[in-house]
């Protein structure tokens, strides 16, 4: 227990000497987020801001955080001239597509003051976490249960409760009965191709929330699907029923082009690592993918076409 005490003693003059050396040139750095939890998608604005008397020079920037972690999605300079000091730094809004727990390392800040060799001062480390919305619902607490309120039956309010509702019935009748009617007389809209079909549900699942609110196994359940279903209508084979490697076995004798057939090996094994492997892509990989699948269906129209020439001119 003595050791204990006399160790802090030693440790503790030389923490605030360093707190002391920033104070004494009139220096200070501050690093915060408006929020440490967010959701997938969520923006958080990390501040990085440095105080200084006006004899000092500033000789470091503030650098952007790690791209490999938070996506940027806007950024701001800071420069306020206060009464008796300078701030300057830096805003960045910032967003992850990744769950987990991340660490802002602090930054280093380099200075000078007039007649004094070059120093250095650095922030505080911050941690950000990233969660699911789906495991951040709150709880509302259960309630009291409220006394009987006692009812009195009412003769009248009961025969024009049964009158609405054999109007409202009729007036559904009518307008089923003419709207087929209206539907009989107007021609049938022609079908989607397998492509314009495909492409619809990707536009769909693409817009839609699913990687914002953490359902990246579903999400990539669903890319899967559409293209499955595509490889069905388009080269007639049982791709629904069938793994990966299998579809691939049953394009070969298509002779697809090199790209064409690359293309759609990248996706559908880049959803299986999703689906199975607990894979989360980064969002940048998630665009790729999402490009791929697109150029998959658009390039399959014409290589389609001329193998089926190419097997009629055969035959």
């Amino acid at each position: 227990m003595k050791k204990l005490f006399f160790f802090l003693l030693l440790l503790v003059p030389s923490v605030c000497g360093r707190c002391l050396a920033a104070d004494a040139d009139n220096i200070h750095v501050k690093a915060e987020v408006d929020k440490a939890f967010l959701t997938i998608g969520d923006p958080v604005t990390y501040t990085v801001t440095v105080e200084h008397a006006p004899d000092i020079q500033i000789l470091s920037t503030i650098p952007a955080p790690s791209s490999d972690i938070l996506e940027i999605k806007k950024v701001e300079d800071i420069q306020k001239k206060q009464k008796k000091t300078v701030l300057t730094g830096r805003k960045f809004i910032l967003t992850s597509y990744r769950l987990g727990e991340f660490i802002l390392d602090p930054v280093t800040i380099k200075y000078r003051k007039e007649g004094q060799p070059e120093k250095s001062v650095q922030t505080n480390k911050l941690y950000l976490t990233v969660k699911s919305i789906a495991g951040g619902a709150s709880q509302e607490d259960i309630r009291d249960v409220k006394s009987v309120v006692p009812y009195k039956f009412r003769v009248g309010k009961v025969l024009w409760t049964l009158l609405a509702l054999t109007l409202l019935g009729a007036s559904y009748f009518l307008f089923r009965v003419l709207r087929k009617k209206k539907d009989a007389l107007q021609p049938a809209p022609s079908p989607l191709t397998p492509e314009e079909e495909a492409l619809l549900h990707l536009e769909e699942l693409f817009e839609s929330d699913l990687l914002k609110h953490g359902f990246v196994k579903l999400y990539y359940l669903k890319l899967s699907e559409i293209l499955r279903v595509f490889f069905e209508k388009r080269y007639k084979i049982l791709a629904v029923e069938l793994t990966t490697g299998e579809i691939l076995r049953a394009l070969r004798p298509l002779h697809l082009e090199t790209g064409l057939s690359q293309k759609i090996q990248y996706v559908l094994e880049a959803a299986d690592l999703a689906k199975f492997a607990k894979w989360v892509p980064t969002a940048p990989e998630t665009l790729q993918i999402n490009k791929r699948s697109e150029e998959i269906i658009k390039e399959s129209v014409p290589v389609l076409e001329q193998t089926l020439a190419e097997s009629s001119h055969g035959v």
